[in-house]
């Protein structure tokens, strides 16, 4: 695992080094070459915990195909349900390279940063579930203050619009990223023809 790439909400130009970043990662991952799918995880039942799916909603409404988003409002990614419905893409041959997106709680001062880091991640781990790691790359944010034993109840208390922004952020940053992926590998084969 690489070391994380942090973005700030508040940072004007969060937008900008995110989806550079993601775009970086995709790259150095293979993603020009592969499918690439994001599992959103989370569900709309706590407000913490809804940011998955409020990505996986925004990357639907940018366009993307639905399967290659898993995870959305209407139909989430979580723990009853997240081994039963990755394992078809984990487990072919040439499958997609998977961009996990989860909510995260953490220090007071961390919350509102984005994190992208290499190798996945193991979701629930907030809440103290043990559930297999997912993705080639993870993006996290912190929703709000790790509180031990409270955890759930945090989740269930966080502000809408904080998890809102950070969707939206997220979402969008992915969206540029993928597109700019796609674009140098349509460009990749005139580039070498011309040269």
């Amino acid at each position: 695992m690489t070391a994380p790439y942090e973005v700030r909400l508040n940072d004007p130009a969060g937008l900008a080094t995110l989806s550079g970043a993601i775009e970086h990662e995709l790259e150095m991952l293979g993603g020009a070459r592969r499918r690439i799918a994001f599992a959103c995880i989370g569900t709309d039942r706590s407000t913490g915990d809804a940011l998955g799916p409020l990505v996986g909603q925004r990357l639907l409404k940018l366009g993307f195909d639905s399967d290659a988003v898993i995870g959305t409002l209407e139909d989430p990614l979580h723990a009853l349900n997240l081994e039963e419905r990755l394992l078809p893409l984990t487990t072919t041959a040439g499958g997609p390279l998977i961009v996990a997106v989860d909510a995260a709680l953490g220090p007071m001062g961390n919350v509102g940063a984005v994190n992208l880091r290499r190798g996945g991640l193991l979701p629930g781990q907030g809440v103290g579930k043990t559930l297999p790691r997912i993705g080639d790359l993870a993006v996290t944010a912190t929703v709000n203050v790790q509180a031990g034993a409270l955890d759930v109840q945090v989740l269930q208390s966080t502000r809408l619009f904080l998890v809102q922004q950070l969707a939206e952020l997220i979402g969008v940053a992915c969206w540029w990223a993928h597109r700019n992926v796609r674009r140098t590998a349509a460009e990749s084969p005139r580039r070498t023809v011309a040269a």
